[in-house]
């Protein structure tokens, strides 16, 4: 391979490399932020089924509670109408029925207040449990509103400089050959976003392994891509 050629290619993944540290100190400067925006919102979403599941059940004790209501008065008509003309019956057969008649409505009334009632207490403690989760669901609100304008801070600071980076960035992948840099990328990855080491003295820069003065004979004549036998990474040397 030309010395030029692979001068190029060395210069497009120094570049490559110093657009990379870039973009992470500027994705460490975001820190935790979008971790804890996102454990917000699935908190909001997760608690919101909750409260419309509560006003749905509140809805119907309050329509059970106006259908027992209705009940109850319809059972002291009966009991009242009944009451009046029980001692005006002529046969013990029609009073044995109007009897059964004002038992039932006794039952019926008995029976639809002690569903209010507990209608009443469950209502309460539905209430409770809502105002409960709403004054949660208003903390987090607040909180997701907070860290967005936090977020949205720290981005309008960075994102020309992060723009600017991956537009840079988009080109030099452009023109590096796709051997090179899938190999570059392969290798970030593994090795804490490094795809590239300066020979520092006799070794790899990143993972300091001794290189074979014959290798590093290779290396300084820069007529070749060379590799650290060790990390795999592109091995650059600089002279002092």
């Amino acid at each position: 391979m030309e010395v030029d050629v692979v001068l190029e290619e060395l210069a497009l993944l120094i570049r490559l490399q110093e657009i990379d540290i870039e973009l992470a100190d500027i994705e460490a400067e975001k820190g935790d932020l979008p971790e804890q925006i996102e454990k917000l919102e699935s908190e909001i979403a997760e608690y919101q089924p909750q409260v419309e599941a509560i006003e749905n059940d509140l809805k119907t004790i309050s329509g059970n509670r106006i259908e027992q209501s209705h009940i109850i008065d319809m059972a002291r008509e009966q009991l009242k109408k009944s009451q009046s003309v029980i001692f005006n019956v002529k046969t013990t057969r029609e009073y044995d029925a109007i009897s059964t008649e004002i038992e039932q409505s006794k039952q019926k009334i008995a029976e639809g207040e002690r569903l209010q009632l507990e209608s009443l207490v469950n209502e309460e403690d539905l209430k409770k449990s809502l105002d409960e989760l709403k004054d949660r669901l208003n903390k987090l609100h607040d909180e997701l509103v907070e860290r967005r304008s936090e977020m949205k801070e720290r981005l309008d600071s960075t994102q020309e400089d992060e723009l600017s980076f991956l537009h840079e960035r988009e080109k030099i992948v452009h023109h590096l050959k796709k051997p090179v840099y899938d190999h570059y990328e392969r290798t970030r990855k593994i090795r804490d976003g490094f795809g590239i080491a300066h020979v520092t003295g006799s070794a790899c820069g990143y993972c300091y392994s001794k290189i074979p003065p014959q290798r590093l004979s290779e290396i300084k004549r820069m007529d070749d891509i060379i590799l650290c036998e060790v990390c795999g990474c592109f091995l650059v040397y600089s002279p002092d």
